[in-house]
């Protein structure tokens, strides 16, 4: 605990310094939630604190001419004292990277959400809490239903080695993604037109991989972008993602894709947004999976938000009963430009094979293995909470 604060100290001293040389910013967020849950496999309710998505960050730029600034962000997850899902005041980075700027666009380089990912957000209400849309969206979440055998080379004999495992329902959990190894470009503001292209060297470090360990595996690598346009309170917006896996396997597919597309429509008050998102080739069988998302909200008197959200996820084609869905309903209130509370509750409904869950999705807390809201073994049935929370932003 001390080298962690020590390691606060030292960043934050490094800011004045920096400050003097460029446009330096220290930021973050503190999100802590008490949350209550209950469901059809509980002996009885569960309760506790959860830091959610808490972070600190510093980010900046530098003035090279009138076409081109660089700008740069190191931001990493902290732990808000309440039993966050990694352990000490410091944990796992988020986007960080540096880039250049102008008026031709942005170009950045290091981890950062991918463009598939920052669509999704868009849509989202409830994020970094129970209801939060990537608990569907993110990809099915299926109780075992048979095993699949994955083929490497042995690099000492040559031999080429087969590795059975359980397959979990075609899980595939990996459609919000905040990769290392990334380049992206984003396209200036044209007249309410933007658009955002992102390659990632490496997306998954998986052992089924052939070729070299990553980050070098280009084997493994993705595409992801998105395109928005907005005008008069109406938005439309569309996102693809594409992962190349290239390893032997009896699925015999190296590759599978994903697209979202969704609209928008803000007026006095209210907004209202759909998404709809289909994913191919789920866990590289030759398997799809669709969802879908309806929400509203309604700001009133200035600082009064409520505002409700469901999201759907269809059976995985070819594998019955393996569809969930959620919903969750909240009202918020701004104390501050900077500090929001909230009260909201959200429940998951699973087909007997699905295991959708309302505890993912930047809701740091996870509880164990056959718990409600677990992301484990707890196929059918329904999970549900109640959540107090409070975030302030700096």
């Amino acid at each position: 605990m001390k080298k962690n604060i020590i390691a606060i100290a030292v960043a934050a001293a490094m800011v004045a310094p920096a400050a003097a040389m460029a446009d330096t910013t220290l930021y973050g967020k503190f999100h802590v939630s008490y949350d209550v849950l209950g469901g059809d496999n509980a002996s009885g309710t569960q309760s506790g604190f959860s830091s959610n998505s808490s972070r600190i960050g510093i980010k900046g730029s530098e003035k090279i001419n009138d076409s081109l600034s660089i700008i740069y962000q190191y931001e990493t997850s902290i732990d808000a004292g309440q039993n966050s899902s990694f352990s000490g005041a410091i944990g796992g980075q988020r986007n960080t990277f540096v880039g250049a700027t102008g008026f031709w666009g942005t170009v950045i380089t290091g981890r950062h959400d991918t463009p598939f990912k920052m669509m999704g957000r868009d849509y989202d209400l409830f994020g970094d809490t129970i209801g939060d849309s990537r608990n569907i969206i993110s990809g099915p979440s299926v109780a075992a239903t048979g095993t699949q055998t994955t083929y490497a080379v042995n690099s000492k004999t040559g031999a080429i080695v087969g590795t059975t495992t359980p397959v979990y329902g075609n899980n595939d959990t990996n459609w919000d993604l905040r990769p290392s190894q990334v380049i992206a470009y984003v396209t200036p503001d044209l007249m309410g037109f933007k658009a955002i292209v992102a390659y990632v060297n490496s997306w998954s470090s998986s052992a089924g991989v052939t070729g070299p360990a990553a980050p070098y595996n280009t084997n493994n690598n993705a595409w992801s972008l998105s395109a928005h346009y907005g005008i008069a309170g109406f938005g439309l917006d569309a996102a693809y993602e594409q992962h190349k896996m290239q390893s032997a396997s009896t699925a015999g597919n190296d590759s599978q894709s994903a697209y979202r597309i969704g609209a928008n429509y803000s007026i006095a008050g209210f907004k209202i947004l759909g998404l709809y998102q289909d994913i191919k080739n789920v866990a590289f069988s030759n398997n799809d999976v669709k969802a879908y998302g309806v929400g509203a909200a309604y700001t009133f008197l200035g600082a009064n938000t409520i505002k409700a959200q469901y999201y759907k996820a269809d059976d995985i084609s070819n594998t019955s009963n393996t569809g969930g869905d959620l919903w969750a309903v909240g009202y918020d209130y701004k104390l501050s430009k900077q500090t929001n509370v909230y009260a909201m509750y959200a429940q998951t409904s699973n087909s007997s094979n699905a295991m959708y869950t309302i505890m993912n999705g930047g809701h740091d807390y996870k509880y164990p293995t056959g718990t409600v809201g677990t992301t484990g073994s707890f196929a059918g049935g329904k999970s549900s909470a109640v959540s107090l929370g409070i975030e302030h932003k700096f």
